[in-house]
């Protein structure tokens, strides 16, 4: 096998190409929805992975579509500017539509009820099946000109158009979509994406490294047992690692890159601590310290929190945002990089 002199692991961005590891199952899933046209709500932890699963499925996929990052947008004009643009790019013959043009030229406050009619009909005369992508459909949630109702009202139970629904915040999702009185589809599934399978990312990131020449046998399953397999920070710290590497650190790597990635990322962790109430701030602190079981009265006496119910209601706040997660029998804090930096900055290790 010929050494590489460049990094193979890709991190800033969606994984795609020969960086990205399959999900069969979870693939299989979303090729049936697109297949028969159903309606598919992805969740997961955040970095699960879930926005490179999406692009990639699209990309694969023979039925046309298009994805929207609802990341970016911040006012109901940006959302219908990217559904024009949707359009646009699928079927270029709208652009010398005078509907198109004019829906283009609307002001910022106008309705989404024009532009999916418009929509759905240029779709449906196409004769083609369409996948529509929501991602970080949350972030909708947050307007103060709330979008939700317009779109259930102008989305619900019409047909020709695929629409796959990606958040990691699970509990916004079920609020959205599983009210029985005013339901967004009657009919529509549920996907969970869970972790990468561990053996498989382990050959992949094994394999990447031999080609860089790195021939530790030990170093994939030792990154993969601190990351806790997550995709998305697997992969920025493989990139960290590889890095180094290149840069011509040949020892005590996983140290290093562990240093490295926590000095980058201080100014972040320290403006997080800053947004979180004091309760939260606690409960990090008993849970970095290595308590598990911030619910119990020892936990709540030694790191003064005020009641059961406050202790109850603090983790399930930082559940939902995914800050912690539920694992053997107890609570941890699903990122590693700030279990670590609070051991070293708040001095709980």
């Amino acid at each position: 096998m010929s050494r590489i002199y460049t990094n193979p692991f890709q991190w800033g961005r969606p994984v795609s190409g020969a960086s990205y590891v399959p999900r069969p199952e979870a693939q299989e899933h979303i090729n049936t929805a697109m297949e028969k046209q159903l309606h598919l709500i992805i969740t997961g932890l955040r970095g699960a992975g879930k926005t490179s699963m999406i692009k990639h499925m699209l990309g694969q996929s023979r039925i046309p579509s298009a994805y929207l990052d609802l990341s970016l947008v911040v006012c109901r004009r940006d959302l219908i500017n990217l559904l024009l643009d949707a359009l646009e790019k699928n079927f270029a013959q709208v652009k010398s539509n005078d509907r198109f043009k004019a829906l283009r030229q609307e002001e910022q406050e106008s309705a989404l009820a024009p532009v999916i009619d418009f929509m759905y009909e240029t779709i449906k005369s196409s004769n083609k099946k369409f996948t529509l992508a929501w991602d970080e459909f949350q972030y909708l949630v947050k307007f103060k000109d709330n979008l939700i109702p317009e779109l259930r009202e102008n989305l619900r139970e019409r047909r020709g158009v695929t629409h796959i629904f990606v958040s990691h915040r699970e509990d916004i999702m079920r609020e959205i979509f599983d009210d029985h009185l005013t339901p967004f589809f009657y009919h529509r599934e549920h996907l969970f994406l869970k972790e990468l399978d561990t053996k498989a990312f382990e050959k992949f990131l094994t394999q990447k490294f031999r080609q860089m020449g790195l021939s530790d046998f030990d170093l994939a399953g030792a990154i993969l047992k601190f990351t806790g397999s997550q995709p998305q920070l697997t992969q920025q710290f493989a990139h960290a690692l590889a890095q180094l590497w290149l840069q011509g650190t040949s020892t005590r790597l996983m140290e290093n890159t562990t240093k490295k990635m926590i000095t980058e990322q201080q100014a972040l962790y320290g403006a997080l601590w800053d947004s979180f109430g004091l309760n939260e701030r606690r409960l990090f602190l008993g849970l970095a310290a290595g308590y598990s079981r911030p619910t119990e009265l020892g936990f709540i006496k030694k790191f003064k929190l005020s009641a059961t119910s406050t202790a109850h209601n603090t983790v399930l706040k930082l559940l939902r945002e995914g800050w912690l997660v539920n694992r053997d029998e107890g609570y941890h804090i699903y990122d590693p990089l700030f279990l670590k930096w609070l051991e070293q900055s708040r001095g709980t290790a």
